[in-house]
C-alpha cells in the first residue's frame, strides 16, 4: 500500500493556492505540486539531500520525517512554504515562522505522460481508499447515532419507570407507615385502658377481711379495757384496805410505845421500824397511783387512735 498525502497549501511567493501530493517511503519522500492551468511539478529528497538539514536542525532522519509529515498536513500555521521559479529553475522551500529553513526541494517539470498517468493512478487508487474509508466511518456513524438515539430512548423511559417505582414505593410505605402508627395508637390506648381498669378494680375490692380483722381487734381491746379498769379498781380496794390496817398498826404502835414511855429507857429501835414500814408503804402507794395513772392514759390513747 502506498503511503501517501493530499494537502492544500498556499504559496507565499504570490499568496497562490496549490496542491501537493507526496508519496513516503523509509529512506526518501517524493512530492508533486499541482497548479492550474501550469505543467505539474516533480521533486524528491533522499536521505543524502537532507543530512544538510538534518546537521543544521540536530534531528535524525526518522524525526525529521515525522515533522516534515505534520507541516506538509497544512495543519502547522507555524510552517509557511514558498513555490519560486528561477534561471536555473523551480524551487520549493519550507520554513518555520518564517525564518528557519527546514528543508529544499528542486523542482522539474513532469512532461512525460506515463509520469501523470501513474501520478493520477495512485491518486485515484488513495481516493477510493479514502472514500471506502469515509464510507465505512459515516455507516459506523448512522449505526452509533442509533444506537445513541435508542440509548438515550431507553434511558428515558428507565428514568420514567425508576419515577414511576420511586413514587409507588413512597406511596406504600407512607400507607405501611401510617398503618403501624394507627397499630401502635390502639395498642397505647388499649394499655392505658388496661392500666385505668386494673387500678379501679384495685380500689374497689373488698375489705371486709381487713374490716373483719379491725373489728376483732377493736373488740379485744375493748373487752381489755374493763379488764384493766376492773383490776385498777381492785387494787383500789386492796390499797383501802391496806390503810386502815396500817393506821390500826400505826396506833397500835404508838399505844405501844406510849406504855413502854414509863420505862427509864425507850425503845428507839421499834420507832425507827415503824417509821420505815410507815416510809414503806407510802412508796408503794405512790408507786401505784402513778402506775395507775400511767395505764389510763395509755387506755385513754387508744381509744383515741381505734
Amino acid at each position: 500500500m502506498i503511503n501517501a498525502s493530499v494537502s492544500q497549501l498556499v504559496n507565499q511567493v504570490d499568496k497562490s493556492n496549490f496542491t501537493l501530493y507526496t508519496e513516503w517511503e523509509d529512506t526518501s519522500f517524493k512530492i508533486i505540486v499541482l497548479r492550474s492551468c501550469i505543467l505539474p511539478l516533480s521533486g524528491e529528497m533522499h536521505i543524502e539531500s537532507a543530512n544538510y538539514f538534518l546537521n543544521h536542525l540536530d534531528e535524525s532522519f526518522e524525526t525529521y520525517l515525522e515533522k516534515t509529515k505534520q507541516a506538509f498536513s497544512g495543519k502547522n500555521a507555524d510552517i509557511q512554504f514558498f513555490l519560486q521559479d528561477e534561471s536555473d529553475g523551480t524551487t520549493f522551500t519550507w520554513k518555520q515562522q518564517n525564518v528557519l529553513t527546514r528543508g529544499e526541494i528542486a523542482m522539474h517539470y513532469l512532461s512525460n505522460i506515463l509520469i501523470l498517468s501513474d501520478t493520477l493512478k495512485q491518486s485515484l487508487e488513495l481516493y477510493q481508499q479514502y472514500q471506502e474509508r469515509t464510507l465505512a466511518l459515516e455507516k459506523e456513524n448512522k449505526y452509533l447515532k442509533k444506537s445513541n438515539t435508542e440509548l438515550i430512548v431507553d434511558l428515558e423511559e428507565i428514568i420514567n419507570k425508576k419515577n414511576t417505582m420511586e413514587k409507588d414505593l413512597n406511596m406504600k410505605f407512607l400507607l405501611l407507615l401510617n398503618t403501624k402508627k394507627k397499630k401502635i395508637r390502639e395498642l397505647q390506648e388499649a394499655l392505658n385502658n388496661t392500666k385505668k381498669t386494673t387500678t379501679k378494680s384495685a380500689y374497689n375490692e373488698t375489705t371486709d377481711d381487713e374490716s373483719d380483722g379491725s373489728d376483732i381487734k377493736s373488740k379485744k381491746m375493748h373487752d381489755t379495757k374493763p379488764s384493766k379498769l376492773k383490776k385498777q379498781k381492785m387494787d383500789y380496794k386492796n390499797d383501802q384496805e391496806v390503810i386502815p390496817n396500817s393506821k390500826k398498826n400505826f396506833k397500835r404502835h404508838m399505844n405501844f410505845s406510849s406504855s413502854e414511855d414509863t420505862s427509864p429507857e425507850p425503845s428507839t429501835s421499834k420507832v425507827k421500824l415503824m417509821l420505815q414500814n410507815t416510809n414503806m408503804y407510802d412508796t408503794v402507794k405512790s408507786k401505784r397511783v402513778l402506775n395507775n395513772s400511767d395505764e389510763e392514759r395509755n387506755s385513754s390513747e387508744e381509744d383515741m387512735f381505734s
